[in-house]
């Protein structure tokens, strides 16, 4: 049986930027600065989700993006379906959407006036959900910084919610439009601007989900960056992922609106050293949103629009020798061929489970 060949070879390069789609349904391309983005996650390894809530008609859609053989569905179509989702809302409409097991009691309704005035990120520790808003930064403490924020927490056992702390309404520094990062009990506030001005990557602060406590990372310069500058540029809403590195964890760090453009530019900075480590720039394209998702433990996918939607993907370190042959068999479309031909072109057979999800 013939197979469909492809013209360029297949290779695999780390922080080399590949296409994979710029097909989508209308539905994923952000018509206007009022619409909320999808949610991107990406899941089993090879699916790509894309979920998009719609306020006026109290709806949500799933579309899905299938890696392994390039090909759209919608979640209807698929035999298994998303886990149970409680949805709470903030004071101005943005939905918070927390996952939960089957058999968990119903969460509590939240009275509107008590919602969260914003939210620009939330996790879940513990029996709560926490929720973050605007963050203020105060010297008005003999000197010392002290750092405020609209933490709101919701007890998920049925046990109602609380606020943890609210920012200074006067004499501080504001900062809204951050992202937040989550690694084990630590946040750390990444980006953001002020009023006038937009914060840099310099000095970030870190909220303690343990302890309820604040304290400040001050991060160093990347020593050998080939970029123009040796810190990441100051940006809004950059997306953010978590990733495993032989010289321990590291925050990556894509995309956000800098001062005067859209930022391209990709960082990583280590937990253990706090330094800066300039990855690449995308420079064959220039996304007006960048998403990223991650799949495989080193596998960073990015979604985001130019007027049309668009999938890249980014290797961050060398896959292992097993992802890369079932890359390949994806690459030829060789999951196209019946099992024999698999066999007699020596595929093992415990790759088989893999090509029939």
């Amino acid at each position: 049986m013939a197979v469909e060949a492809k013209e360029e070879c297949f290779a695999q390069k780390p922080f080399k930027l590949d296409k994979l789609s710029i097909a989508s349904p209308n539905m994923l391309v952000r018509t206007s600065s009022q619409n909320d983005d999808p949610k991107f996650e990406c899941r089993d390894g090879w699916r790509l989700f894309f979920t998009k809530e719609f306020e006026c008609r109290n709806a949500t859609e799933t579309h899905i993006y299938n890696v392994f053989t390039s090909t759209w569905s919608t979640l209807d179509e698929l035999d298994n379906s998303l886990p149970n989702r409680h949805v709470f809302k903030t004071r101005y409409g943005k939905r918070i959407a927390y996952e939960y097991e089957d058999g968990e009691d119903l969460l509590p309704d939240i009275p509107r006036p008590e919602h969260p005035l914003e939210c620009y990120g939330s996790t879940v520790y513990g029996d709560y959900l926490y929720t973050f808003g605007d963050l203020s930064i105060s010297e008005e403490f003999g000197g010392d910084r002290r750092f405020f924020c609209e933490i709101f927490r919701i007890h998920l056992k049925g046990m109602g919610h609380e606020y943890i702390s609210r920012p200074l309404l006067h004499n501080s520094d504001r900062r809204f439009d951050y992202s937040i990062v989550v690694v084990a009990e630590r946040v750390f506030f990444i980006g953001g601007q002020g009023f006038d001005q937009l914060v840099d990557l310099v000095e970030i602060p870190v909220f303690n989900l343990k302890t309820l406590s604040w304290s400040t990372v001050n991060t160093k310069p990347d020593r050998c960056s080939k970029s123009v500058q040796n810190y990441p540029e100051a940006r809004v809403s950059p997306s953010c992922l978590v990733i495993d590195t032989p010289n321990g964890q590291e925050i990556v760090i894509a995309g956000g609106n800098g001062k005067f453009d859209n930022c391209t530019d990709i960082w990583a900075l280590n937990l253990l050293t706090y330094e800066w480590r300039f990855i690449n720039v995308i420079e064959e394209i220039n996304l007006m949103i960048m998403r990223v998702a991650q799949s495989h433990p080193h596998c960073m996918y990015i979604y985001g629009t130019t007027g049309h939607f668009e999938i890249y993907r980014m290797w961050l370190q060398i896959p292992r020798l097993e992802t890369m042959c079932l890359e390949a068999i994806s690459h030829y479309r060789l999951y196209k061929l019946p099992e024999t031909d698999l066999i007699r072109f020596r595929v093992p057979p415990r790759f088989f489970e893999e090509l029939k999800k």
